[in-house]
């Protein structure tokens, strides 16, 4: 059951992450979420992090898409705001907004990376739709209370140990 939650890559800051290599290895889009690994839950600005995360997968050839599972009316002024398209109403970890991305990029699972900072829904949307995954690190503590809940499971599931054993895509080549 744990390697089912178990991510290809894990990073602490997506700014650390060598999309250049991820392209290399054929990624070409990045369907990123936004609440809590882009910018804080519910937010709709675009940050100077986000930006600058946005302009390095794209300068890396990758394309980064929204994938939220709030309605694409929700999701519209924040990926407005950050130049990248969206797919809302994904119903991760369902993979049906992966699918519609799949289908629109005309890209295969294998090069399509789900960058997300939650296991029961970013990595297990991944894994069941077969895509690669990179799961970051949340970027802020504070969070609704039903995050918190799935927070509590994810400590029970995950075995941070086995972090160590991904292969390291990280912009310095060496593991935290």
């Amino acid at each position: 059951m744990r390697s089912y939650f178990l991510p290809d890559w894990y990073i602490k800051d997506l700014r650390d992450v060598d999309w250049s290599k991820l392209y290399s290895m054929g990624i070409r889009v990045a369907m990123l979420d936004k609440d809590n690994t882009l910018v804080a839950h519910g937010s709709t600005c675009c940050d100077d992090y986000t930006s600058e995360i946005v302009a390095t997968i794209k300068a890396a050839g990758i394309d980064p898409v929204l994938l939220s599972n709030a309605p694409n009316n929700k999701c519209d002024v924040f990926a407005s705001a950050a130049n990248i398209c969206v797919e809302g109403d994904a119903g991760k970890p369902g993979t049906k907004g992966i699918a519609r991305i799949l289908e629109r990029w005309e890209v295969s699972p294998d090069e399509v990376v789900m960058v997300g900072d939650q296991l029961f829904t970013d990595v297990w949307a991944g894994k069941r739709a077969g895509v690669k995954i990179l799961l970051v690190e949340q970027r802020f503590r504070k969070e609704v209370f039903y995050v918190k809940l799935k927070r509590l499971g994810e400590k029970i599931i995950v075995d941070k140990s086995q972090y160590g054993k991904l292969e390291d895509i990280s912009l310095s080549g060496c593991k935290e």
